[in-house]
C-alpha cells in the first residue's frame, strides 16, 4: 500500500469520527464539552500531521491535495464549532428559559446555517450566515461564517458574488487562518471565469505571503498546470 493511500484512509477514519460528534450541545455540561473538545483537538493535530506527512513524502495529484484541505477545513470547523458551545454552556440566561436562549445563541445560529449548506441549501445558509456575522462579528467563528458566505455562492456557480465575499475574508479578519483559504477560492473564481491572469496574480500571493500553507502547494501546482500548458501551446 502506497503511503499517501495510508494516510488517506487515516483521513477518511479521522473525518468520519469527527463527523460524528454531535455539535448541538449547548445545553450539556461544561465538563462533558471540555472533554469532547480535548479529544476532537487531538484528532485534528493528528489529521494536521497527517496533512504534512502527504506534503512531505508524496508527489500527489491536485485533486488529492484538494480532497485534504477540504477535510482539514471541515474538521477546523468542527473544532472551532465545538469551542464555541463550550463558550455558550457558560453563558447562563436571566429570566430567559433554556429552549428560549437555545435560539439565540452563536453556536445554535452557526450550526443552523452551517446544517443548511450541508444540505445544499445555498440560499438558506447564505442568509444565517449573514446573520451570524451580523450578530457576532467579533465571535471566534465569524471569518468562518463569512467565508461560507462565500462558498454559498461558489457552490452556485456565481463566482462574481464569490469573490466579493471570499474578499470581505481578508478585509474583515486580516489574521484569520481561512484568510488563505479565501485567497486560493478567490484564484479559483477568476480561472473559472476566464480571468487567467487575475488568477494567477492570486495563487502568486498566496505562494508569497502564506508559503508553509497547504494553499500554497495548492497554487503552486496550479501555476505549474498553467505553465506546462502554456509551453505545450508554443
Amino acid at each position: 500500500m502506497k503511503q499517501y493511500d495510508f494516510l488517506l484512509i487515516c483521513l477518511a477514519m479521522m473525518t468520519c469520527s469527527i463527523g460524528c460528534i454531535p455539535l448541538s450541545s449547548d445545553s450539556r455540561g461544561v465538563n462533558e464539552l471540555k472533554e469532547e473538545l480535548a479529544q476532537l483537538q487531538i484528532e485534528y493535530r493528528e489529521l494536521k500531521q497527517n496533512q504534512a506527512d502527504l506534503y512531505a513524502k508524496v508527489d500527489s495529484s491536485v485533486t488529492t491535495i484538494d480532497a485534504l484541505n477540504a477535510a482539514v477545513q471541515d474538521s477546523q470547523n468542527k473544532l472551532l464549532l465545538l469551542n464555541q458551545s463550550l463558550q455558550d454552556s457558560t453563558m447562563i440566561p436571566d429570566k430567559k428559559s433554556i429552549n428560549d436562549y437555545d435560539s439565540v445563541l452563536p453556536s445554535s445560529v452557526y450550526q443552523s446555517a452551517y446544517g443548511d449548506y450541508s444540505m445544499g441549501k445555498f440560499e438558506l445558509a447564505y442568509s444565517g450566515f449573514q446573520s451570524f456575522v451580523e450578530k457576532y462579528p467579533n465571535a471566534e467563528l465569524a471569518p468562518q461564517a463569512q467565508f461560507y458566505m462565500g462558498e454559498c455562492f461558489y457552490s452556485r456557480e456565481m463566482l462574481d458574488q464569490a469573490v466579493i465575499e471570499y474578499k470581505k475574508v481578508e478585509s474583515d479578519y486580516k489574521k484569520s487562518n481561512f484568510v488563505p483559504s479565501a485567497r486560493l477560492k478567490i484564484a479559483l473564481c477568476y480561472s473559472r471565469l476566464g480571468k487567467q491572469n487575475e488568477s494567477l496574480d492570486v495563487f502568486s500571493s498566496i505562494v508569497n505571503d502564506y508559503s508553509q500553507s497547504p494553499e500554497a502547494l495548492t497554487a503552486k501546482e496550479k501555476i505549474k498546470k498553467y505553465n506546462n500548458a502554456k509551453t505545450k501551446t508554443r
